[in-house]
């Protein structure tokens, strides 16, 4: 078996530490990132030259952003995509919600205190990202991040101290006052563990922040949605095939900034063989036994690359125009397929990583 999986993105706007005034991030407050499997390329490009003709789009290099007055074409796209097979596997990341999970696994559940993996432990975080989403005020979000870029015990007693008023608030509040209490104590007790590990590391406060990655310029980033979308498909691409991945290829678009970041996020994610270390993931696979191939390459090369960036693009446009505006049908019909086709067992289409109440069922 052979095939080439080709991924792309969209909504992409840095490290999510770069978030804007009012966590706005640009414009962009989803990240996409999209892959298509491929087994016969030149059936493929025969087949989008037809639909370009059909519907008049110039020659050149498709692009998902030159594409928003053809949403009909997009549906076609897609639709062939469908009707030859070809695996699809998308990651959608809500930015802000996407910095309540980093909260909440660092420093209200953090992996210090040692709390045991598995579906009740996911249940919980989960419950408190979502607590987190609807109430926490931009100013809890940014205490976080200024922890992140200026790591340091007065900056994490501060951002602590933040969400314990958040809870301290909402005590009171019926529907509320339980998952509130809870936040309260678990601040309490992550607050009691660091100043219990900072009396033999001085540095104790690092283990409540997530660790930095570092791009080719030595720059840090943070929480970047590429890189655990990227190890998300790869894990799904594993529970996909079954730990089978010979044969497999992964061909991303050129990312100069992230390349040795997302090298280094394949094979940490590579080496990992106790099951217990894994967090619950039931709709992917992180035990790898065999390895696919990783590569860049330029859009324009090939039409694999192409078709991917229309897929993010389209999940992207669907979800951000959700919220403050009409979507278009045709897009609209588009991206339901693609979650009403999702499948958990094999881990095919659209993973949300948004919080409960937004979560899209077609």
């Amino acid at each position: 078996m052979s095939m080439t999986f080709y991924l792309d993105e969209s909504g992409h706007s840095g490290d999510i530490v770069n978030s804007c005034d009012g966590f706005d991030f640009k414009g962009q407050p989803y990240f996409v990132l999209a892959a298509v499997g491929v087994s016969d390329e030149s059936a493929v490009v025969t087949r989008i030259e037809e639909l370009r003709a059909l519907h008049r789009i110039s020659p050149g290099e498709l692009k998902s952003k030159s594409l928003m007055a053809k949403p009909k074409f997009v549906l076609e796209v897609i639709d062939y995509l469908e009707s030859i097979g070809a695996p699809l596997f998308v990651e959608l990341v809500d930015k802000r919600y996407f910095i309540c999970v980093h909260i909440t696994s660092f420093q209200l559940l953090p992996s210090c205190m040692g709390f045991p993996e598995g579906a009740p432990m996911t249940f919980l975080r989960n419950t408190v990202a979502d607590f987190l989403n609807a109430e926490a005020p931009d100013q809890v979000l940014d205490a976080f991040v200024q922890a992140c870029l200026e790591p340091s015990e007065a900056h994490l007693l501060q951002s602590l101290s933040l969400l314990q008023d958040l809870g301290v608030r909402l005590l009171d509040i019926p529907g509320k006052k339980d998952i509130a209490r809870g936040v309260v104590m678990m601040v309490e007790d992550a607050r009691n563990e660091y100043l219990e590990l900072k009396e033999q590391d001085p540095d104790a406060f690092l283990q409540f922040l997530p660790p930095p990655d570092h791009n080719k310029r030595s720059k840090r980033v943070w929480m970047l949605p590429n890189l655990t979308s990227f190890a998300n498909i790869y894990a799904r691409l594993n529970l996909y095939f079954r730990r089978n991945l010979q044969g497999v290829h992964i061909v991303h678009d050129q990312q100069l900034e992230l390349e040795d970041i997302l090298h280094l996020g394949k094979a940490t994610v590579e080496v990992q063989k106790d099951q217990s270390q894994v967090p619950y993931t039931p709709h992917s696979d992180f035990i790898f036994e065999e390895m696919a191939t990783f590569t860049f390459a330029q859009s324009h090369e090939g039409i694999g690359l192409q078709i991917a960036d229309v897929v993010a693009g389209a999940v992207m446009r669907y979800f951000r125009d959700s919220q403050s505006a009409t979507v278009n049908p045709d897009l609209a019909k588009a991206v339901e397929r693609l979650i009403s086709t999702s499948d958990a067992r094999t881990g095919y289409g659209v993973n949300q990583v948004v919080a409960s109440k937004d979560v899209r069922y077609a």
